[in-house]
């Protein structure tokens, strides 16, 4: 019988917009006398003022998630930004508590989400290693006969008796994991922090991360789908908070890079999590790229799209933008409408627009699209916005485009021209 020895059952993670701010008492004060008194939000965020109307509004970072993992496996959990996974990790090391549901697991948790976790500036890094240690559950014996091998490993030792406040953040990560992995953990967790490090210095970790996992449990998040592949087997998918899928890696990287998208020319965003802060006054409908039986298109192409949006007051000078990922990657880039539309109150709004991909390298991407207006102030204000609108790929045709073969070294992932709305 397999050992699972982590158990997520039914785990719910409620928050409430604004509540919690991280700030002062003074500046929430200063922010509840305003609102008490109909005044404008001394605090807040320029281009968002006492427009979000979300203050104490609850939702969900994380709904419903169960899973098991087994000793002996190393468990990539993949996610977007914002899909759950560092409040995730932050429930199996109890940091905070599930709103609902169950978490379970046997044996000692060490845990490296933050860099500079559990450091104490003013200590010494030697002095650091025995509070980790502490924390871990580790007695100061245990630490000393593991000490030297610990300096060793983070690559620090000239550096060791001075204080953690004059450290790099590269510094703090090489220690803090030398510490996590060296204290014989039951279970690892590393949230990304190894991306502070050396090149040299990660591939040191994922080694050891590999000894660890053969007798104990490691779970790791990464959008470097190379490292993951180095390292697991098996994976976790989060999308806006909710498991998608648990199991084999490729189908889970395959899910992430939005390959359930690939090909749709026609996306309905009613059932779609939706990311703006303003969506109740002008919301993104449905979208349809035009033109094309399955969206790949040759170099030098443009997408011709149409959007249909709703909106529920008066907006000027509403416009849109799009942000492209490479699939599997965390580089971007943007391309801009100028103003389009002046919306009237209820009203719903179809529009037609061509974007360019110029020298767009050949490859997947992913499109992030969002409405907003800027105001006489010079402030974008955000309205709606929609993660993973749609996917498409841009192919080279070396018959056709002699003399335009991609070399991306050379000339780099991105070059796109502005968002024209046009008329068909």
């Amino acid at each position: 019988m397999n050992d699972i020895v982590l158990e997520a059952q039914h785990v719910y993670k409620e928050y409430r917009y604004g509540v919690i701010n991280n700030r002062t008492f003074k500046d929430d004060l200063a922010e509840k006398i305003a609102k008490i008194r109909h005044k404008e939000n001394p605090m807040a965020k320029i281009g968002n003022q006492d427009l979000s109307g979300r203050d104490g509004q609850k939702f969900f970072a994380l709904e419903d998630v169960s899973f098991d993992i087994q000793r002996g496996q190393a468990v990539a959990l993949i996610g977007r930004n914002g899909a759950g996974k560092s409040t995730l990790l932050k429930l199996i090391s109890r940091i905070t508590s599930p709103t609902k549901g169950l978490i379970r697991y046997k044996g000692n948790v060490a845990s490296l989400l933050e860099v500079g976790t559990g450091f104490n500036r003013e200590l010494t890094g030697r002095e650091n290693i025995y509070l980790n240690g502490a924390i871990m559950g580790m007695t100061k014996n245990d630490i000393t006969k593991r000490l030297d091998e610990i300096i060793e490993f983070s690559e620090i030792g000239p550096f060791i008796d001075t204080p953690a406040k004059r450290y790099s953040s590269g510094m703090y990560v090489k220690l803090g994991f030398a510490v996590a992995a060296h204290l014989d953990p039951d279970i690892l967790i590393c949230d990304e922090v190894l991306a502070v490090g050396d090149v040299s210095f990660q591939d040191k970790c994922i080694r050891k991360m590999s000894e660890l996992a053969s007798e104990h449990t490691v779970i790791y998040v990464s959008h470097n789908m190379r490292t993951l592949r180095q390292l697991c087997s098996t994976a976790i998918y989060l999308e806006e908070g909710k498991l998608t899928y648990s199991g084999d890696l490729e189908h889970a990287i395959s899910l992430y890079s939005g390959a359930s998208h690939m090909g749709e020319t026609h996306r309905d965003f009613s059932d779609v999590r939706h990311q703006g802060n303003l969506g109740r006054f002008v919301r993104l409908v449905e979208m349809d790229i035009l033109d094309v039986a399955a969206c790949e298109f040759e170099m030098g192409a443009s997408i011709r799209f149409r959007l249909k949006m709703l909106s529920s007051v008066a907006v000027s000078g509403l416009k849109i933008g799009i942000q492209l990922t490479r699939a599997g990657s965390d580089i971007l880039s943007t391309a801009l409408s100028a103003p389009f539309a002046d919306t009237k109150e209820n009203e719903i709004l179809t529009e037609t627009f061509e974007m360019p991909l110029g020298g767009l390298a050949p490859g997947e991407y992913d499109a992030r699209i969002w409405l907003y207006m800027v105001d006489p102030m010079g402030r974008m204000i955000s309205y709606d916005i929609v993660p993973n609108a749609f996917r498409f790929a841009v192919t080279q045709n070396p018959g056709k485009n002699q003399g335009l073969l991609w070399n991306e070294k050379a000339l780099g992932l991105f070059r796109m021209g502005d968002i024209e709305r046009i008329k068909l």
